[in-house]
């Protein structure tokens, strides 16, 4: 596949519910297709909700999106943010969007006063940890368990 053009002028703005059946192409993706039933309301929620966020960046169509929030933090002794999700369309990637959009959210962030950000990323997802890295992210030297309530072991 041909990679296109440079984008034109790019846009990153808040996300609307109406946004969702455009979003949802590049969501399926970074989640290989596991959309389960109740994901429509939960990006209705993080749209709407004042503790989320769900960022666009688009020229003529959505390019990329980030899907984040916001909470208290015992370790940080307050609010922290938090990367949920985000992804580019692969032929727009390695164009600055992806960049663009954490850019927006870490803005926004700080003037909810959220003290620090944090993004969850795969543990094999090596270009998603580079990424990470040239935006000045460090390793947290924790890990994430999860304790799942829908479906148990």
């Amino acid at each position: 596949m041909k990679k296109p053009e440079k984008t034109q002028v790019l846009k990153i703005r808040g996300a609307k519910v109406d946004d969702y059946f455009v979003c949802l192409p590049l969501l399926t993706a970074l989640y290989h297709g596991d959309i389960g039933s109740d994901f429509r309301r939960t990006f209705e929620d993080f749209v709407e909700s004042e503790h989320g966020i769900v960022l666009v960046a688009e020229n003529t169509k959505v390019l990329g999106v980030l899907v984040g929030g916001y909470h208290l933090d015992i370790d940080w002794e307050g609010k922290t943010a938090k990367i949920d999700a985000l992804i580019v369309d692969e032929p727009y990637r390695k164009q600055g969007i992806g960049t663009e959009l954490v850019r927006h959210f870490l803005a926004e962030a700080k003037k909810q006063g959220c003290k620090a950000a944090k993004s969850r990323v795969n543990t094999e997802n090596f270009v998603a940890q580079e990424f990470h890295k040239t935006l000045g992210f460090t390793k947290a030297k924790t890990y994430e368990y999860f304790l799942d309530f829908v479906h148990p072991r």
